[in-house]
């Protein structure tokens, strides 16, 4: 989102003749969340004059933030400058009538925010209502993006209602192995690619942050589904090798580095020696790194594992309560946890059982603390900090995504878990599939985290509960789910790739599938280097 940004009267006080009380907080704040232009008698087309008219009210530091706003250029209103194409934020002190007209007629007065900085604390104030509408705004995206993965996995499951059983047979690894390899050739062509070009493949609806996001757990899903298939397809384990380190390779630009990097407000690489979180793109990274050691990958990639997971063993043992965020001012998401876990766990199978502890210490504390009364669930969400006083329920869709990261770190847990999530969500009838509330019927609705509801039928806890099921070689609830998904129809082929057609809207959603219907336990030999 754009931010026009005036000088006098907003960042600097007329009564005072100096800089106003919160303004280094908010240029601290909006040029590391916002697109920032000028849009004063100081800046008309060289952004440069309005740096220098500040350099005496400023000081390096902030003069640095500062040379991040672009320029406008205008004549008379300043409504000329602005780009109304555009989603955007104007913080001015006296906007003339003229230029509120021009809002008016354009639908979006309410994206003016008037400053008077004869107000106690005005800046302060707006600086709250900015994170306050920011946040808002990430919740519609995140919003957005379960809303199409829901979308595909919703549409899928419903239209096997109406359609015959197609002449395929499903069920094991080696009645599905042409169309699980006609998948993978599909994600294949589509995500091992140039980084930006993999973006672009992620909806621009969603925005930068969640193209990043989508495009690295596109990366990560096809890498544990390439690793996974070379365990079940042995023949395929020297290419799956090369397109995991292809993938690696993808993850660790700078490009697909930068969504999280925004987000922070430093790279999550050249940063590792710092106490910021990152888990998410660490985490998922080392993750990926695991699985390409895991089928005899080389040691090109030991220095980075080993800084990695060094990395997270010091933050997460710095940490209230051994858990870290996955963006700065949220809920700590516990399935996002539990990838980092994983990859720990991963690393101490292969160096001789190094952060182990780690790994123990935070699953005692999972299931002392973090656990739903109610169903026995791990808990979805918990609050940051020291204080766990807000205890929220268990939910489909982060239930089942628990389950199968678990079965990497405990398997009886986990198949514990897997138990108490058919006990409690999975639903037999005109729809097969994972509900996202065990304690309430929602015939037709949305959740944020599941998608879209249908009779009860959480689209995103459905397609997660395919890794479990899978993994514990639950036949009958296996089949289920991939049955509906065959009724479906919605499967393409051309030039022996295969994909839902739904996968151009949201890639990540192919990849997800295709790694939980092939999950299998992973082989590991210690380290010898």
């Amino acid at each position: 989102m754009k931010l026009y940004l005036d000088i006098d009267g907003v960042l600097l006080d007329y009564d005072s003749g100096g800089v106003a009380d919160g303004a280094v907080e908010l240029i601290e704040y909006i040029t590391k969340e916002f697109d920032c232009y000028w849009l004063t008698t100081h800046c008309k087309g060289d952004p440069t004059t309005a740096v220098s008219y500040l350099r005496e009210y400023f000081q390096d530091d902030t003069i640095e933030l500062l040379k991040k706003v672009k320029a406008t250029d205008w004549t008379d209103l300043k409504t000329e400058g602005i780009d109304f194409d555009s989603n955007f934020i104007w913080l001015d002190d006296y906007p003339f009538q003229a230029e509120l007209e021009v809002l008016k007629n354009f639908g979006v007065s309410e994206s003016l925010l008037k400053v008077n900085l004869k107000n106690e604390g005005e800046l302060f104030r707006i600086l709250s209502h900015l994170k306050e509408m920011k946040e808002k705004r990430r919740r519609r995206v995140r919003r957005a993006m379960y809303i199409i993965l829901g979308l595909i996995l919703s549409v899928i499951i419903a239209k096997g209602i109406w359609m015959s059983i197609s002449n395929r047979t499903l069920g094991d690894f080696q009645s599905e192995k042409e169309d699980i390899l006609q998948r993978r050739n599909y994600l294949i062509e589509k995500v091992i690619t140039e980084p930006e070009k993999l973006l672009a493949e992620m909806p621009e609806a969603v925005g930068p942050q969640f193209q990043g996001e989508w495009a690295l757990y596109s990366a990560s899903m096809l890498s544990a589904a390439l690793t996974n298939i070379a365990y079940i397809y042995p023949e395929t384990r020297s290419e799956s090798i090369q397109y995991i380190d292809s993938l690696i390779k993808i993850v660790i630009s700078p490009e697909l580095r930068r969504y999280d990097a925004d987000r922070w407000g430093e790279d999550p690489l050249e940063t590792l020696d710092g106490d910021v979180s990152h888990i998410s793109y660490i985490s998922h990274l080392a993750w990926m790194i695991s699985g390409y050691k895991a089928v005899g990958g080389d040691g090109k990639y030991d220095k980075l594992y080993d800084d990695l997971c060094e990395t997270m063993n010091r933050r997460i043992l710095l940490s209230p309560g051994l858990n870290l965020q996955t963006y700065p001012g949220e809920f700590i998401y516990v399935p996002d946890m539990l990838v980092a876990i994983v990859a720990l766990s991963n690393y101490a199978k292969q160096h001789n059982g190094k952060y182990l502890t780690t790994v123990h210490n935070w699953l005692y504390e999972m299931q002392n603390n973090w656990m739903d009364d109610k169903s026995g669930q791990i808990m979805s969400m918990i609050p940051d900090g020291e204080s766990w006083g807000t205890r929220l329920p268990a939910k489909g869709s982060y239930s089942a995504l628990s389950c199968y990261y678990l079965t990497f770190i405990d398997e009886d847990f986990s198949r514990e878990q897997y138990e108490l999530l058919k006990k409690n969500f999975w639903k037999d009838g005109r729809l097969d599939g994972f509900k996202e509330y065990y304690d309430r019927k929602c015939g037709l609705g949305f959740d944020i985290d599941a998608g879209p509801i249908i009779l009860n039928l959480s689209p995103t806890g459905t397609a997660f509960g395919l890794g479990a099921a899978t993994y514990f070689d639950d036949k009958e609830v296996r089949k289920s789910i991939l049955k509906t998904a065959e009724l479906a129809g919605f499967s393409v082929a051309k030039d022996n790739q295969r994909h839902y057609l739904l996968a151009n809207v949201a890639l990540v959603g192919e990849a997800i599938t295709l790694a939980m219907r092939t999950a299998v336990p992973w082989n590991y030999q210690s380290n010898n280097r």
